[in-house]
Formats: C-alpha cells, structure tokens, sequence
C-alpha cells in the first residue's frame, strides 16, 4: 500500500484553522462556566449578607416589638444587590455564549446533537429564573 502522499499547504492550513477555533469554541465553554460559578457564590453571598442582618437583630429572648426583628434594610438590601448582580451576570454570560456558539456551529457544523449551545446557554438561563425568583422572596417576605 503506498503512503498519501504530502498535505499541500491549503489542506494543513485549513486543518490549523479549524482546530484553532474549536479551541476558541472550548475557551467560550469554559468562560461561561467560570462566570456561572461567580454568580451563583455572588447569589450565595447576596442570601449568606441578608440572613446574617437578620440573625443580628433578633434576640434571643422573647420580643413584644416586632419592629425590632425586621431585618435592618442595609443587609437586606446589600444582599438584593448582590443576588440582582448574579442574575444579570448569568443572564448576559449565557446570551454572549449562545450568540457564540450559534455563529460557530453556522460556521462549522458538527453532527453531534447533544453538544450544541443550547444546553449551557439554558442552564445559566435555569440558574437566573432561580435567582429572579430568590429576588422575589427576598423583597415581597422579607422575614
């Protein structure tokens, strides 16, 4: 059997080519994982700020004051703030990486179906609805 013969220079280019952006590709894959976990300790430490205020002010005694044990509006609020930041982190990190990743299966398609944009994109969407939600508990019980 006899050897291919050598790649022209086209072919090695254009295989350099698409590994380099199947590498950028997985660079945007990890980039979107690593802002998910910023925002979701960010949410952690939104929920961590507001429950501590609330800790602070209550006593261990029994209280006929209830305005007392209301949480103090500066660790609520501080922890609304962190929580919204979280959410809108997911919410622009997923939209950037879908924007992405659509371009890039146009560009080169891979006939893979469970390795598409959309799986990452919904899970940081998934994780925003639960923050959007933990805002909502947070500002209408605010216990």
């Amino acid at each position: 059997m006899a050897e291919p013969g050598p790649k022209s220079q086209y072919d090695i280019l254009h295989v350099l080519t698409e590994l380099s952006m199947q590498r950028s590709y997985m660079n945007t894959e990890r980039t979107l994982a690593v802002w998910t976990r910023t925002a979701l300790g960010l949410m952690i430490f939104g929920i961590a700020v507001d429950r501590f205020g609330e800790l602070m002010r209550h006593p261990p005694w029994h209280v006929t004051d209830h305005i007392a044990v209301w949480p103090h509006l500066l660790s609520t609020g501080s922890g609304v703030v962190l929580v919204a930041l979280g959410v809108l982190i997911l919410l622009a990190t997923g939209t950037r990486f879908l924007l992405y990743g659509l371009k890039w299966h146009r560009e080169i398609p891979r006939h893979v179906w469970y390795h598409t944009p959309w799986l990452a994109f919904s899970f940081a969407m998934a994780m925003a609805a639960v923050g959007i939600a933990l805002l909502v508990v947070m500002c209408v019980f605010p216990q």
